[in-house]
């Protein structure tokens, strides 16, 4: 029996390799565990592979079950959280989200960080803050040399912001995914109470406060929307939410005022009465 088994051997691995029909028992031996090393050595390759696969699944599974966990505690803290957080409460909650970095990239911008949040509120005793989304640093630094232009309502893609850091929060969430540089454009108070009490004393209807503050005449878009221009005194810069990197305009000014907007007064007023 183990002659045959032998010649059997001899057989198959002459056809499957190319081996001489006639062997003497050394070579056959000598050929025969360097097949089998070579068998472990692929089956060995094979399970650590499955193995590594395997470890991967459980690690993304475990991964997905911290992030769904970190997710519903989140959203019971904040529907808790209602208006009775106080700032330092609600400045340590946004500091613990923003450690949390491997939960995804709605928690890596800087926005939230001492410096670029200073930049953004430090006018807000007297002034009103708006904040606008763009995807071009290059679209930025025209808005701060030439204006911000806005088609009808200024509200439409501008957001007022202040210091409640949930509704900023939220905000921010909710539009960050228009690009990574984040225009803020301030309207100081002194200048916006002026214009607002002028439109009301003149029971102007139809426009906002920021249609009256524009230098140049409204031009139409292929749309028919009227397209204004913001100044750009009223741009205060932008922030790189992503980096934290702030950029200041050398004009800001959010109490500039011009004598064009007493004239935009009066053409509006014009234009009611016809």
């Amino acid at each position: 029996m183990s002659i045959i088994i032998n010649l059997r051997f001899v057989l198959y691995n002459a056809k499957q390799n190319s081996l001489p029909l006639v062997l003497n028992d050394e070579e056959v031996m000598n050929k025969g565990q360097a097949i089998c090393l070579s068998n472990m050595g692929t089956y060995l390759v094979f399970f650590i592979i499955i193995f590594a696969l395997l470890a991967y699944i459980i690690y993304l599974h475990v991964q997905l079950t911290k992030k769904n966990l970190f997710i519903d505690s989140a959203i019971k803290r904040l529907y808790g959280a209602d208006k009775t957080w106080s700032n330092d409460e609600m400045m340590s909650f946004l500091h613990e989200i923003r450690k949390v970095h491997h939960y995804g990239t709605m928690f890596n911008d800087k926005l939230f960080e001492e410096k670029p949040l200073d930049f953004l509120l430090e006018n807000e005793k007297d002034s009103k803050i708006f904040i606008h989304y763009t995807r071009e640093e290059e679209v930025a630094r025209n808005i701060i040399k030439k204006g911000f232009m806005f088609a009808d309502s200024f509200y439409k893609t501008a957001l007022p912001v202040n210091r409640d850091r949930l509704d900023l929060l939220m905000k921010h969430n909710s539009r960050k995914s228009f690009g990574d540089y984040l225009i803020i454009l301030n309207l100081g108070n002194k200048i916006a109470d002026r214009y607002t009490q002028e439109i009301e004393k003149n029971m102007i209807r139809g426009i906002s406060l920021e249609n009256l503050l524009t230098e140049t005449q409204p031009t139409k878009n292929e749309n028919g929307d009227l397209i204004y221009l913001l100044p750009n005194r009223f741009v205060k810069g932008y922030i790189n939410h992503q980096t934290g990197e702030i950029i200041r305009n050398p004009e800001y000014d959010p109490n500039y005022d011009s004598s064009a907007f007493i004239k935009n007064l009066e053409f509006f007023r014009t234009r009611q009465l016809n």
